[in-house]
C-alpha cells in the first residue's frame, strides 16, 4: 500500500508535466479535428483564407491582422466548432491582453490632417491679406505724389539747361564801339590839324592836302564798317518771327529761336504777356500749357492736344499750321 500511495503522486507529478499548455490555437485546432473538419472546409465556412486559419491555430495572432479582427475571426471560429465560449475568451484575454483596441487612427489622421490644413489656408489667407493691402497703400501713395506735383513749375533738367544755355550777346554794342573808335581817330586827326594851322598858310595847305586822304579814309572805312553791320541787323529783325504768350496761370515758360538763343526761361505769373521776335522754329516748353495762349505772327496756335497738368514740349510752327 505504501508502495502504491509512493506512486500516485509520481503520476500526477508527470502528468502535470506532461500536460501542454492551453492556448487559443491548440483549443480551436483541437474542436475542430473532434468536429472531423479540415483547414480548407473551416476556412471555406468563416470565408477566410486557409492561410489565416493556420496562422490562428499556430497562435501567430500578430499576422493575422488588428485585435478586432482576431476576436472576430476568433469568436466565429469557436462559434462554428462548438468549442468552450468562456475558455475562448479567456485565452483571448491573455494572448491579447497587450494588444490595444484600435482607436480610429485613420479617422484621427484625417482630422489631423484637416486641422493643419486649415491653419495652413488661414495663414496663406493672412498673407494674401497683407499683400492686397500693401498694393493699395503704394498705389494710394504713388497718386497723392502724382497729384502733389507742380507741372508749372521748372524740372531740374530745364533749369540746368537754362543755366547752361546764357543768352547770346546782342550785336548793338559792336557797332557803337566800332562808331565810338572813329570818332576818336577823326578827333585826333582834327587836333593835328589845329596845331598844324598856327605854324603858317602853307603847313595849313600841305596838311589839308595829308588829312583829306587818312581822313576821308577812315571815315569812308567806318562808315563801310557800319553799312555792314547795320544791315545785318535790321535784316535780322526784319526776318524774325513774332511770338506772343498771354498767360490766364502761373506757369513756367521756355522759349529758344532756330539759332539755339533762349529768348525766355522763367516762372512768369498769371496775367502776364511775353512778346519775342526770333528765327523761326521756335522750341516751346510749357509747364502748364492750360494757362497760355499763344499767337504766331498773329495766328493763334491750338494748345488742345496737350493735356493739362503735363508739361508740353512743342516745335512752332506746328505741322500743318
Amino acid at each position: 500500500m505504501k508502495n502504491e500511495q509512493n506512486q500516485e503522486p509520481n503520476v500526477d507529478n508527470e502528468s502535470l508535466v506532461d500536460e501542454p499548455t492551453l492556448t487559443l490555437g491548440v483549443l480551436l485546432k483541437t474542436a475542430r479535428e473532434n468536429k472531423g473538419l479540415s483547414i480548407e472546409a473551416i476556412a471555406a465556412q468563416l470565408h477566410l483564407r486557409p492561410t489565416i486559419v493556420q496562422e490562428i491555430e499556430a497562435d501567430n495572432l500578430e499576422a493575422v491582422g488588428a485585435a478586432t479582427y482576431v476576436r472576430g475571426y476568433v469568436k466565429n471560429y469557436a462559434r462554428a466548432v462548438q468549442a468552450d465560449p468562456f475558455t475562448v475568451q479567456e485565452c483571448l484575454n491573455k494572448q491579447l491582453a497587450n494588444d490595444d483596441e484600435p482607436s480610429m487612427q485613420s479617422f484621427s489622421r484625417k482630422t489631423t490632417r484637416q486641422a493643419r490644413d486649415g491653419r495652413l489656408m488661414a495663414l496663406t489667407y493672412l498673407i494674401v491679406f497683407v499683400l492686397l493691402a500693401l498694393m493699395v497703400w503704394w498705389w494710394f501713395q504713388k497718386s497723392s505724389l502724382e497729384t502733389a506735383v507742380d507741372y508749372s513749375q521748372p524740372t531740374a533738367e530745364e533749369v540746368a539747361a537754362s543755366v547752361q544755355l546764357p543768352d547770346s550777346s546782342p550785336a548793338e554794342p559792336l557797332l557803337v564801339a566800332h562808331q565810338d573808335s572813329a570818332v576818336e581817330q577823326f578827333s585826333e586827326a582834327v587836333d593835328e590839324a589845329s596845331q598844324l594851322a598856327n605854324e603858317g598858310s602853307q603847313a595849313e595847305t600841305d596838311f589839308t592836302a595829308v588829312l583829306s586822304e587818312p581822313v576821308l579814309a577812315e571815315t569812308v572805312q567806318s562808315d563801310t564798317s557800319s553799312a555792314d553791320i547795320a544791315p545785318s541787323v535790321t535784316t535780322d529783325a526784319t526776318a524774325g518771327s513774332s511770338l506772343k504768350l498771354s498767360l490766364t496761370g502761373d506757369c513756367w515758360i521756355k522759349i529758344a529761336d532756330a539759332t539755339g538763343k533762349t529768348l525766355v526761361s522763367d516762372l512768369r505769373k498769371a496775367g502776364s504777356e511775353i512778346n519775342l521776335v526770333g528765327a523761326e522754329p521756335f522750341s516751346v516748353t510749357l509747364g502748364a500749357p492750360q494757362v497760355v495762349n499763344i499767337q504766331l505772327n498773329g495766328k493763334a496756335i491750338s494748345l488742345e492736344q496737350y493735356p493739362s497738368g503735363k508739361v508740353a514740349r512743342l516745335t512752332l510752327p506746328l505741322a500743318g499750321q
